[in-house]
C-alpha cells in the first residue's frame, strides 16, 4: 500500500513538471525583428536649412530610407549608410534599425528613430543624436 502511494505521487509529480515545461512558451520575446525598414520612416527626410557661416551658404542634413537600407548624410562629410537592414518596434512610434556600415567594414551599427508626428522623426545613431557637433538640429521632415 506505501509503495502504491509513492509510486502514485511520483506519477502525478512527473505529469505535472512534463505539462509545466510543455506549456512554457520558449521565446518570452514580445519583439520581432523584422526585414528591411519599417514603412511609415520611409522616404526622404530632411532638417531645417541652417546658414554655415564657414561654407558661406545654407544647407541641411538628409536622411532617406528604401525598402532595405537607410543614407544619413550631412553638407561636406561622406554619408553614413546601412544596408542590409532589419529592425524592430520599440515603443511607441519608436523604432531601432540594425545595418551593416560598410565605410566601418560592415559592422552592424544602429540607428534609432522616434517618429513624432506623421511629418516629423528624430533621429539617434548608436544612442547619441544624429546631429550631434553639428549645427543641424535633430528634427527632420518629410521632404
Amino acid at each position: 500500500m506505501k509503495i502504491k502511494k509513492i509510486f502514485l505521487l511520483a506519477m502525478l509529480s512527473g505529469t505535472l513538471v512534463s505539462v509545466g515545461t510543455l506549456t512554457n512558451p520558449a521565446n518570452a520575446s514580445a519583439h520581432t525583428w523584422w526585414d528591411g525598414t519599417p514603412t511609415n520612416v520611409r522616404g526622404y527626410w530632411r532638417t531645417r536649412q541652417v546658414y554655415i557661416p564657414a561654407y558661406g551658404f545654407s544647407t541641411h542634413a538628409a536622411f532617406k530610407a528604401k525598402s532595405h537600407s537607410v543614407t544619413f548624410a550631412y553638407t561636406q562629410a561622406a554619408p553614413f549608410q546601412l544596408t542590409n537592414t532589419y529592425w524592430r518596434k520599440t515603443g511607441a512610434h519608436s523604432y531601432t534599425i540594425h545595418g551593416a556600415w560598410a565605410a566601418d567594414y560592415g559592422v552592424d551599427h544602429r540607428l534609432t528613430v522616434k517618429k513624432l508626428s506623421k511629418n516629423v522623426i528624430r533621429i539617434y545613431i548608436d544612442g547619441s543624436r544624429s546631429t550631434k557637433s553639428t549645427p543641424f538640429p535633430n528634427k527632420f521632415y518629410r521632404g
